[in-house]
């Protein structure tokens, strides 16, 4: 049985633009920005300061007896500031954070804010109706590179576009800030202009409604307009803190709305909009097809006849898996190691299609069909230096769909002794914005992630006692590709030792010891397989009259310092 959440991401997902929100007091309440109403007794405590009087425990009440009317946001503002310019200083210290409220994290956009704007950009809700004033989700939706068309007073929705024409809309029910008509009083919020009541029924009418943060308690010219509203035809879901309150009760069965209970605005919308992402990332051809992939391949690679065929195959497949890749908008500006997980999760499940088809492609292919997946491969480098910047480990995480690729190719180069063939791969140099480096050294699990790569991997839970965790990452990522290999894990294992060492080597001799560090893994943790490994490296070495070199050895032994490898395998490869 799916929770809301998750039976709500589902309807979005499979109806893409069919949600607007409704959002109320509550999606702001963590960025401590104030309500209209909390302006307006605030202003009044300034009017009665200015009287030499004190405004007391009720602001209002004190207002009403001095004046003879209730307090209106409008006529007090005209009070302390005579122009539109020094209404709009006045106004600012509430809503725009100072040095120390942005240094506190306040009055910026929220984790709602942010997973709301990412559901906008990404297409998921075309309109946003909202009683805040504040401009938090604007900010956020420029911050995912989208912009909106907002509508906040009746004039500019009596000239705005249909909404089937505007794109991303943000319907600001009771003004913005920057003016001072906003809405505050119950006088003012008992009714809309024509043109708004026009375009509340429009969006009521045509699309489903998600609202939260609102209590539906003062605004009397929304509710009748949800009242009113005829359509049925897309779900009405109610986010709610605890019980929903008499008036939010009454509209929540009028609409025949469901009920989400939530703890609170930002993790709803955060679940939300990872549930909505998840099931985008995860809409992948079923694991069948994967295999029918790889038998293709298999009956393809070995004739040159299928030449044509196998190109096809492999244009078809790793095209869709460019695609998924590229869908992935992800935050790269947020860091966290929570953050960071979840990006791990999403690039793995973006590349896993293609990784079987990658390893059969290395257990089976000749040096020269490995042309397709070095410019894959190349591809994913490039692009990682596209967009905007961020967290260094965010973004140098772009790159890890291009390491699990080489490394699923490369042990099926490994186990099927097609040594030469990792070699064109992992010996291609390309531009990693901060160097040219080849591939196998910039895409290395240590080094992909260029600040402190290997501690990173310790954000993903089961990794966070391991004391290799991207090795150990890595062998889980390829254990199951060699499902059909071998029966138990001591022959995987002795293989991804090899493809460790020998990328290990590669780095030594391409970017130098690194003052003392050299890209670890799991076999140096293994010392009697990691001692047959090095035997094996030094009596080729010497068989070909290198002679030894001690400080290589010393190091593999104790990954302290590296001096410089030529070769392993011997004259089967020499990408070393």
């Amino acid at each position: 049985m799916l929770d809301p959440v998750g039976a709500l991401a589902f309807e979005m997902h499979a109806g893409k633009g069919v949600f607007a929100v409704l959002l109320g007091s509550g999606i702001s309440r963590t960025a401590k920005i104030p309500t209209g109403w909390d302006i307006t007794l605030d202003l009044v405590r300034q009017i009665a300061a200015l009287r030499n009087e004190d405004a007391g425990t009720d602001p209002a009440a004190w207002y009403t007896a001095a004046t003879g009317k209730a307090p209106d946001y409008s006529a007090l503002l005209d009070q302390l500031a005579t122009t539109p310019t020094l209404r709009q200083k006045l106004i600012h210290p509430y809503i725009e954070p100072s040095a120390d409220e942005r240094a506190r994290g306040e009055k910026l956009p929220t984790a709602a804010h942010r997973a709301i704007a990412q559901l906008m950009a990404s297409g998921y809700i075309r309109v946003a109706l909202t009683t805040n004033f504040d401009q938090l989700l604007e900010q956020a939706l420029a911050e995912a590179g989208a912009r909106p068309t907002v509508i906040a007073s009746a004039d500019q929705a009596v000239g705005a576009l249909p909404l089937v024409h505007a794109g991303l809309t943000i319907v600001k029910l009771h003004g913005d800030y920057l003016d001072t008509r906003i809405r505050n009083t119950a006088g003012e919020l008992a009714t809309y202009e024509p043109a708004l009541d026009k375009l509340l029924d429009e969006v009521l009418d045509q699309f489903g409604l998600i609202v939260c943060g609102w209590s539906a308690e003062w605004d009397t010219a929304l509710k009748a307009a949800l009242e009113r509203a005829p359509s049925r035809r897309f779900p009405t879901v109610w986010a709610a803190r605890g019980a929903p309150a008499a008036a939010a009760q009454s509209l929540i069965q009028h609409r025949g709305a469901r009920l989400a209970p939530i703890d609170g605005a930002d993790h709803f919308f955060d679940a939300l909009a990872e549930k909505v992402k998840a099931i985008e990332t995860l809409r992948q051809p079923h694991p069948l097809s994967a295999d029918l992939a790889v038998a293709m391949l298999k009956e393809y690679i070995l004739d040159p006849r299928h030449a044509i065929r196998l190109h096809d195959l492999l244009n078809g497949e790793l095209g869709r898996a460019a695609a998924r890749i590229s869908e992935l908008k992800l935050d790269t500006h947020t860091w966290s190691l929570e953050i960071f997980a979840k990006h791990v999760t999403l690039y793995q499940s973006a590349i896993a299609p293609i990784l079987p088809v990658a390893f059969a492609a290395g257990r089976w292919g000749s040096v020269e069909q490995a042309g397709p997946w070095v410019e894959f491969i190349s591809s994913i480098v490039r692009r990682r230096r596209e967009g905007t910047g961020g967290s260094a480990r965010l973004v140098d995480l772009r790159g890890l769909p291009a390491t699990l690729t080489m490394y699923a190719f490369g042990l099926g180069a490994v186990i099927g002794k097609r040594l030469v063939s990792i070699g064109r791969i992992v010996g291609t140099v390309e531009d990693f914005s901060f160097g040219h480096l080849a591939l196998g050294d910039g895409l290395n699990v240590s080094t992909v992630i260029t600040d402190g790569g290997g501690d990173a991997f310790k954000a993903l839970p089961e990794y966070q006692n391991k004391q290799l965790p991207q090795s150990e990452f890595i062998a889980d990522v390829l254990r199951p590709l060699v499902k059909s290999e071998f029966r138990d894990d001591e022959p995987f294992d002795a293989a991804l030792a090899r493809l460790e060492l020998a990328l290990a080597l590669g780095y030594v001799e391409r970017v130098g010891d690194g003052g003392g560090w050299v890209p670890p893994g799991r076999f140096a943790l293994r010392h009697k397989r990691r001692d047959a490994l090095i035997a094996e490296w030094d009596a080729d070495h010497k068989a070909r009259g290198l002679g030894c070199d001690a400080c290589v050895i010393a190091a593999l032994r104790k990954a302290p310092e590296f001096a410089h490898a030529k070769t392993f395998y011997g004259e089967r490869v020499r990408f070393l």
